[in-house]
């Protein structure tokens, strides 16, 4: 059971079209990243708000700073998420229902509080401007 656990990550076609154009903005970022190129206008496109896109990008600089591993994406075309991408979309559901003590739990074992502490007001913020 465990190990079905560890591999079963969420499939885009079974998401909410905002989280599913988030996940593909997010690869976007990351791939134009590792180009060299900024992402930020590709971001806003597929988001549709230059808001959004810069707090996805605030976001994603925080994740940078505060992930212990190397943060993984799936590539562009693969419809399951990675873990990482799985722990974002519960990170800014999380920020979205303004259940801070369920987002500590979520990363206390992974990240320290103050970093969790920018990693919350970052989701509330994304979570908040994708909502509008």
């Amino acid at each position: 059971m465990l190990v079905e656990w560890l591999v079963r990550t969420p499939y885009l076609g079974e998401m909410a079209g905002r989280e599913a154009r988030l996940v593909g903005a997010l690869r976007l970022w990351v791939v134009m990243n590792k180009l060299g190129r900024c992402p930020m206008q590709a971001v806003a496109d597929r988001l549709g708000d230059a808001r959004a896109a810069a707090h996805l990008h605030l976001m994603l600089e925080e994740i940078g700073a505060a992930w212990p591993d190397p943060f993984c994406v799936a590539p562009p075309c693969c419809r399951r998420l990675s873990h990482d991408e799985a722990l974002v979309i519960d990170m800014l559901r999380f920020g979205a229902a303004e259940d801070r003590p369920g987002f500590d739990r979520l990363l206390a074992e992974m990240i320290p509080a103050d970093m969790r502490e920018r990693l919350y007001l970052s989701a509330s913020v994304l979570s908040r401007v994708l909502g509008d």
